[in-house]
């Protein structure tokens, strides 16, 4: 009998080791994230540990992969971030192996290949295959007036947006696409140009959530699309207001939102485990002014409802990326528009900090980071 009962003891506790095992490896998993760095003429992929949660805050270290890799023992890690998102089912445990052993030696004993996050330039993270930017997603801030008429509940979009009989959202989502080059997506610290600055002046902000996805998407239910994200980072999405003016027809998306420098994104990528996209805050300033300052949850439509709804009309590649809009304090909340020299801070909770400065087309065109 006490031999059964020690068998069936050590059952039930293997039974139960096992079944925590994922939770203790939830609670215990490092937060990182990925992007492409320069350091002593050096540019590498490196991995972003110990990076502060609130927006705004600038700090942390960065790991260089080769030499981490290295160290590890670990072979097959890609040196750009599309091919680490293309390979994720079997790149992403080999970097949690990166992360969790160097984890533990920091800050006593850093390694030589991580460096203060302080300490390097933090590069366009990557160029999206596809790009998609949302508009008016957003309640209105808290005391706006009620609009003088009712809105409109909106019907069904049918075969791409399909509403329950209880959503009263006054809109389906709403998005347009950006040219995807590298001309037009820049890093932290690259300037946002002015172009035809003694011409055009009505320039814009709008900080964002960007979503990347990780996984081909087609037909995909907003229940099941946090399994085909790749992750999330911040992204000013810059705006022209002047647009087409003086033509008859105003309204140009690409000519509002489609210039080289409109789009900076970064600093660094982090994978969606390690973020909530429906509860964030963020904060934006611009020329040290806080112009805004919200969250996810105030968006009408969430990144997976967008992301739902563009999978009805195409198939989204890896790589491809969706802004979620911006939130009250664009659309005038400085006061003017943006001058050349104003330094504009998109900051997301735990995605780092996005700083650019708008330059005049015929300025020098200087770098300036959060670091």
């Amino acid at each position: 009998m006490r031999k059964v009962l020690s068998a069936l003891t050590v059952a039930v506790l293997l039974a139960l080791a096992g079944a925590s095992v994922p939770a203790l490896q939830a609670q215990t998993a490092e937060r990182f994230g990925l992007g492409m760095f320069a350091y002593q003429n050096r540019t590498f992929l490196g991995v972003v540990i110990r990076h502060p949660l609130e927006p705004q805050q600038v700090g942390g270290f960065v790991v260089e992969l080769p030499p981490a890799a290295k160290a590890a023992n670990v072979t097959g890690i890609p040196g750009d971030l599309l091919s680490i998102m293309d390979q994720w089912s079997t790149v992403g445990p080999r970097i949690k192996q990166i992360v969790a052993q160097v984890g533990p030696m920091l800050p006593a004993k850093r390694p030589a290949y991580v460096h203060d996050y302080r300490a390097v330039d933090a590069l366009r993270p990557f160029v999206p295959r596809l790009a998609f930017y949302g508009f008016s997603n957003y309640r209105p801030a808290p005391g706006t007036p009620p609009p003088a008429a009712a809105r409109k509940i909106p019907e069904s979009m049918p075969g791409i947006w399909e509403r329950a009989a209880s959503d009263d959202r006054p809109q389906n989502p709403r998005l347009f696409m950006i040219p995807n080059t590298p001309e037009v997506f820049i890093g932290d610290g690259d300037p946002v140009v002015n172009w035809h600055a003694d011409r055009r002046k009505d320039y814009e902000y709008e900080c964002e959530l960007l979503g990347i996805v990780g996984r081909p998407m087609r037909r995909v239910p907003v229940d099941q699309v946090k399994n085909y994200m790749f992750g999330y980072a911040n992204t000013n999405d810059i705006s022209d207001r002047q647009e087409r003016s003086p033509d008859p027809i105003r309204q140009d998306w690409l000519v509002q939102k489609g210039w080289d420098s409109f789009k900076p994104v970064g600093p660094f990528v982090v994978p969606q485990e390690f973020v909530d996209p429906l509860n964030l805050q963020l904060k934006m300033t611009v020329a040290g002014t806080l112009v805004q300052n919200s969250n996810t949850n105030q968006a009408w439509h969430s990144m997976y409802e967008y992301a739902a709804y563009l999978s009805n009309m195409l198939t989204l590649p890896v790589g491809t990326v969706i802004a979620l809009g911006t939130p009250p304090g664009s659309h005038g909340g400085l006061g003017r528009h943006l001058i050349p020299g104003d330094v504009q801070v998109c900051s997301y909770e735990g995605l780092g900090t996005l700083t650019n400065t708008l330059v005049a087309e015929s300025s020098p065109r200087t770098t300036t980071s959060s670091r």
